[in-house]
């Protein structure tokens, strides 16, 4: 299912991007530290630098457009608010799958690794 996902989803050749799979890993990494959501939301927003450009990409994957659509079911009033909800949607997916499918499997379908080989697809 997950290579069916890769092979689906849209094209997204953006310099800007290739800094989204280091900024998902970067919040793994705080979220595993300390599981508080206004934290990870606040560290989102500070470090988003293109929110538009993750905004559009996430509306082109045929995965996180659905998380997008769940996320704009209520008001935000900028795009880096949104971006960073988004983010953390993001996130805390690829953790709770991590959870449910243990490390050993979490490593072979590593949500990371899926953006990151969406963001550079020929």
């Amino acid at each position: 299912m997950r290579s069916q996902i890769r092979k689906e989803a849209g094209d997204v050749n953006n310099p800007i991007l290739p800094c989204l799979p280091s900024l998902i890993s970067e919040l793994q990494a705080e979220m595993r530290r300390s599981p508080r959501r206004s934290h990870l939301h606040e560290l989102a927003r500070r470090r988003i630098d293109t929110p538009h450009e993750i905004i559009d990409w996430a509306k082109r994957d045929r995965r996180w457009s659905f998380t997008l659509a769940e996320i704009m079911n209520e008001p935000v009033a900028m795009p880096r608010e949104l971006a960073a909800r988004l983010l953390v949607a993001i996130v805390d997916e690829l953790e709770q799958e991590r959870e449910a499918f243990g490390e050993a499997v979490g490593d072979a379908i590593d949500g990371n690794a899926e953006i990151a080989a969406l963001l550079h697809a020929d």
